[in-house]
């Protein structure tokens, strides 16, 4: 009979005592810290290009060939690379650090907390500091603190991941 059909058992791989047992692990409540930081930068994202979507107007009253009719609409739907990756890197840095919680939409998992360190102070430096004003600079502090955390943890021997698996 396995241990955690016994009444009064110590065992920590039934599903009782792993959720007390990771719920009081650092990387658990550090991977809690991680996730919100990544829901924040994800707000970031989406606010600063919400903020920029409003400059983008498509005019109908235009002459037939008029090509600076839609500059407002051309400047903000481009692909011209210095404009697109600066519009949506902060979607992007935080859609990539949620999706590392999320299973179902999973598209990266860190090898370890290190690499996950690494990528939240380029997430701060990168994907935070520099949009939506005082959000942006609350974000990137937050994340540069939680790469720090995670940083830690993974020195102080804990091996585990710092992420959840909602």
């Amino acid at each position: 009979v396995p241990d955690f059909f016994i009444a009064g058992s110590s065992c920590y791989s039934c599903p009782k005592h792993h959720s007390t047992a990771m719920a009081n692990s650092p990387s658990y409540i550090v991977g809690w810290f991680n996730f919100i930081v990544a829901v924040l930068a994800l707000a970031v994202g989406c606010i600063f290009v919400f903020d920029t979507l409003t400059d983008a107007t498509l005019h109908w009253d235009c002459e037939f060939l008029d090509s600076d009719c839609n500059v407002g609409w051309r400047s903000v739907f481009t692909l011209v690379p210095d404009f697109f990756i600066a519009l949506w890197t902060p979607v992007l840095l935080g859609a990539i650090a949620v999706s590392v919680h999320v299973t179902s939409v999973r598209q990266w998992t860190p090898k370890n907390n290190i690499v996950l360190a690494l990528f939240l102070i380029f997430l701060a430096v990168f994907g935070a500091f520099g949009y939506t004003g005082m959000l942006g600079v609350i974000t990137g502090v937050l994340a540069a603190v939680a790469g720090l955390v995670t940083a830690i943890i993974h020195f102080a021997g804990h091996k585990e991941l710092a992420v959840l698996n909602l």
